[in-house]
């Protein structure tokens, strides 16, 4: 099918003072983003804080700072479960310009337990928007404090992280996403089409392609976001890879909702956010 002109809206993106690497010079992984925003017409993106490791400290402050100066960048900060923000701090984070939080949650289906019951309500009371790395026992574990967030958008990274499927069989693959395809009816969760290559890593990620198919189905395309995992996603692929849609993909997609996966479902998410 013919390529949508529409702008594209990025749901997955990290900008960290000296890159992903941190061995850049300051503002150096900005300056390629906004080359690359250029060439593929990006207008919004969401910016996933990390402070999970010690060279990103700090993270949550630069890309506060860098939304104050362009007005495309949303941050999420990230929200760390063993000290998660109070109602007062998260309306603060809020005021500042943050537009919610990023939850790695990894492995561990008892992570979410440690964010205590208030923690969720004010979420969920500011309309914020999560955006969680977690892998499918993650999201089981995690799913009744979801559901029970329903004024928060959460968005499910990397197609909830189901790990390598390059060999596995098709019910293989059904039972290691049954966790995310639970949430489709739960009309605050949707789901990031990035990180593909996390899935099968070989471009055009064939297992990834039928894992992201399967999900679209699942969610519909309003409530999936195409990501292209900005900058760690270059470690794994080429340019051009990372910010492909591949073609099975676009070709089970109308117009309109090719135009909603690669921009419109993450510019409502947004308006949600901004309500």
């Amino acid at each position: 099918m013919s390529e949508t002109r529409a702008a594209r809206a990025d749901s997955h993106i990290h900008l960290f003072q000296h890159g992903f690497s941190a061995a850049e010079d300051p503002g150096a992984e900005l300056a390629t983003y906004l080359s690359l925003r250029e060439r593929y017409g990006i207008d919004e993106a969401l910016v996933v804080g990390y402070e999970g490791h010690p060279q990103f400290a700090g993270n949550n402050e630069y890309i506060l700072a860098l939304a104050m100066t362009h007005s495309w960048i949303h941050p999420t900060l990230f929200l760390d479960p063993q000290r998660p923000p109070t109602p007062s701090e998260i309306e603060s984070d809020r005021a500042r310009g943050a537009v919610g939080y990023s939850l790695y949650l990894g492995a561990d289906p008892e992570l979410t337990a440690a964010i205590p019951r208030e923690t969720w309500d004010a979420l969920s009371h500011t309309r914020s928007i999560l955006s969680v790395n977690a892998s499918p026992e993650a999201v089981s574990g995690a799913e009744p404090r979801f559901r029970d967030a329903d004024g928060a958008c959460v968005l499910l990274s990397h197609l909830g992280l189901p790990g390598d499927l390059a060999q596995a069989s098709a019910a293989e693959v059904q039972q290691r996403i049954a966790p995310i395809s639970r949430l489709a009816d739960a009309p605050n969760v949707s789901v990031k089409l990035s990180g593909l290559y996390a899935t099968d890593p070989a471009f055009p990620h064939t297992a990834g392609t039928h894992v992201a198919r399967e999900l679209i189905a699942a969610f519909g395309p309003r409530r999936t976001l195409w990501g292209s995992d900005y900058a760690p996603g270059l470690s794994a692929l080429s340019e051009p890879e990372l910010f492909a849609l591949p073609d099975p993909i676009r070709d089970d997609l109308t117009e309109d909702e090719l135009e909603s996966v690669l921009g419109g479902a993450l510019r409502a998410v947004l308006a949600g956010a901004h309500t």
